[in-house]
């Protein structure tokens, strides 16, 4: 996996400067829809171990540029990272990124890990309806007609990933669900936390190591957010 990591490191310097100002294509659009990709832990948070040398905060990134690369060939898509480099990023500090930059959809890239390693496929979670003053989950008719929308779109747009990444996951896909994540909090924006595969299954371990792979499912979620603005 030396390859994988001495790519990262040469793009790093390249990267913080498409990420952060948002040149990746000098053609788009002043409407152009802003997407924000948060790759997952960072820095001394390495997240779920994938090898002695590897964690999660590594692949995240590795799929994330790759995604940003793609994406950023859209005339009307502008993309952001949340961190472009191995660095810690706090909660709070990638909230205040993706509000600052407002954008029109927030992808949030994990790597799962399960107590069994016969678990496998890869999940999607949106931040849900919220809870009442009783702790309860509210009603749709209780949620503003922007929170409406915002559920819509992730739905929308976990239809089209679970589609595109059913060919690297055949049959895997366990679904959409409702989740409060730090990462959603004060959000106003239709998100989307994607695990991606299971660090504990050997079989899928193998596969989120593969470059080929992380390309793959990089270019899986390209196509569903292409699709999704089409």
């Amino acid at each position: 996996m030396y390859h994988i990591m001495k790519k990262i490191l040469k793009m790093s310097l390249f990267l913080t400067f498409l990420a952060f100002w948002g040149v990746g294509n000098p053609a788009v659009a002043a409407n152009a829809h802003r997407i924000v990709i948060d790759p997952a832990h960072g820095g001394a948070d390495g997240g779920v171990k994938i090898t002695e040398k590897i964690n999660e905060k590594d692949l995240t990134l590795a799929i994330a540029r790759v995604l940003y690369a793609e994406l950023s060939r859209e005339a009307n898509i502008k993309v952001l990272l949340t961190r472009n480099e191995d660095k810690e990023v706090s909660a709070e500090k990638r909230r205040e990124i993706i509000n600052d930059h407002k954008p029109d959809f927030l992808i949030s890239i994990h790597v799962n890990r399960g107590f069994a390693k016969n678990a496998s496929g890869f999940e999607l979670y949106y931040p849900g309806f919220g809870r009442d003053e009783k702790g309860g989950r509210k009603a749709l008719q209780d949620l503003k007609p922007e929170k409406v929308k915002h559920i819509n779109e992730a739905v929308r747009m976990a239809q089209l990933i679970q589609r595109n990444l059913d060919s690297i996951f055949p049959r895997q896909g366990r679904g959409l669900r409702e989740a409060d994540m730090p990462v959603f909090e004060g959000l106003s924006a239709p998100a989307l936390v994607i695990e991606i595969g299971f660090a504990s299954n050997p079989d899928e371990r193998k596969k989120l190591l593969s470059e080929k792979t992380q390309v793959e499912i990089a270019q899986a979620l390209s196509k569903s957010v292409k699709s999704f603005y089409r």
